[in-house]
């Protein structure tokens, strides 16, 4: 049976993300899914984002890392000395630019036969993915005007699985699952197999970035 598998938050956790796929065994046949912030506060976006752009069976969803990183480079900004940004550009060299126009092609979310992925989430009271902002589907967490994360007033039956949030453990809900266990924070990069709807998840290898925000 081929599965989907949806890999939460990596930010640039290149070894963590080489493990993780080792542990739920890859194969072709399977169909990868990234929840978006792919990069950032992480050691290593470049071979993530060569790994990404190298595997013909994944699809990703942007995140807000990856909004604010094309943003700029729509805009035609180069990235500041000594920053996150300019180590991307670093380790990515002479691809930068193409890597850049991949990341352009990315949706703001994917949806299949009874579940969709988003990278933050939704706002609730909105019927239909594509009336959604892409600011609420990349940064959303409590919508403007409620008190309750997005996932506790969402109702609908179809599974939706998300990022973005980090936690210590996985958000599990009947029609939700988050995936952002803060591997960049020395949590663990978690994944979501599908359909049997397991969890597996691979410990950081360090605490590279201080959790205080968990954001």
């Amino acid at each position: 049976m081929s599965r989907t598998i949806i890999i939460g938050d990596i930010h640039g956790c290149a070894s963590e993300l080489e493990l993780l796929l080792k542990k739920v065994e890859v194969s072709k046949g399977d169909e990868l899914i990234a929840v978006g912030d792919l990069v950032r506060k992480g050691p290593d976006s470049g071979s993530v984002l060569s790994w990404a752009m190298e595997t013909p069976n994944l699809s990703c969803v942007l995140g807000n890392h990856e909004a604010r990183l094309l943003d700029r480079w729509v805009a035609g900004e180069v990235p500041s000395p000594s920053t996150p940004d300019e180590e991307i550009l670093r380790q990515l060299g002479g691809r930068y630019d193409a890597v850049m126009a991949f990341i352009k092609s990315w949706p703001l979310y994917l949806e299949r036969d009874g579940f969709f992925v988003v990278h933050a989430g939704i706002d609730p009271r909105i019927p239909s993915l594509a009336e959604q902002s892409r600011r609420d589907l990349t940064t959303i967490r409590v919508p403007e005007g409620m008190s309750i994360p997005w996932y506790e007033a969402y109702t609908d039956n179809r599974l939706a699985v998300f990022g973005h949030w980090a936690q210590p453990e996985p958000i599990i809900r009947s029609n939700a699952i988050g995936l952002d266990t803060g591997c960049v924070y020395g949590g663990a990069l978690t994944a979501l197999i599908l359909p049997e709807k397991r969890l597996v998840s691979v410990p950081a290898s360090q605490e590279y970035q201080k959790h205080a925000a968990w954001n």
